[in-house]
């Protein structure tokens, strides 16, 4: 997969805005494409656990990406806990119902303390052998299956984030708070 800067850009000030709770989203790819990821949808900075709020989001992005041209193709986290890079259960859980749709299907945990930096602060999981599973060395001159499109977006976006962007970003959770969020497309963000 390889991620385009919104779709790096996104997730980062997601979790950029709510450090201190769990953050989600989902990644979009355009209908025809198998390896670019074009975008992502935040999701939730409330509850990090399922819920019915889960399966009304879901089903607004479905209805976006089918009159957009996309679909959905991944699942991010990022935990409230600086250090933790494991995918939580229900990640697990969301993550297989997108690969049960999308046979190639990923999840990506956000790594916090890569958030401000140079280094790449995505660290993805595919489904192997029935388990989610790290893929070592993704980002990396070694791994070509997971890269982003813009080699540079991560010193851009940290730069961004520095000077407030993550402020701009809306999710699911604010747009229940005040309908009038963009928390599908987030132009103020892109």
């Amino acid at each position: 997969m390889k991620f385009s800067h919104k779709a790096y850009l996104k997730p980062l000030a997601h979790a950029a805005k709510y450090p201190t709770g769990p953050v989600n989203g989902v990644f979009l790819a355009e209908t025809n494409s198998t390896h670019l990821v074009v975008d992502a949808v935040p999701l939730f900075h409330f509850w990090g656990t399922l819920t019915p709020m889960l399966e009304v989001a879901m089903t607004q992005v479905d209805l976006y990406c089918k009159a957009n041209g996309l679909r959905i193709i991944g699942y991010y986290e990022a935990s409230e806990r600086l250090e933790d890079v494991a995918l939580s259960l229900a990640g697990q859980k969301i993550a297989s119902q997108i690969h049960h749709v999308n046979p190639e299907a990923f999840a990506v945990v956000i790594k916090n303390q890569n958030i401000n930096s140079d280094d790449v602060a995505f660290l993805p999981y595919q489904l192997k052998d029935g388990q989610w599973r790290v893929i070592k060395e993704a980002f990396s001159d070694m791994n070509a299956e997971f890269s982003l499109e813009n080699s540079s977006s991560p010193t851009e976006v940290a730069k961004a984030l520095r000077g407030g962007l993550s402020e701009k970003l809306a999710d699911f959770d604010n747009h229940l708070e005040n309908i009038k969020e963009d928390w599908l497309i987030n132009k103020a963000v892109v």
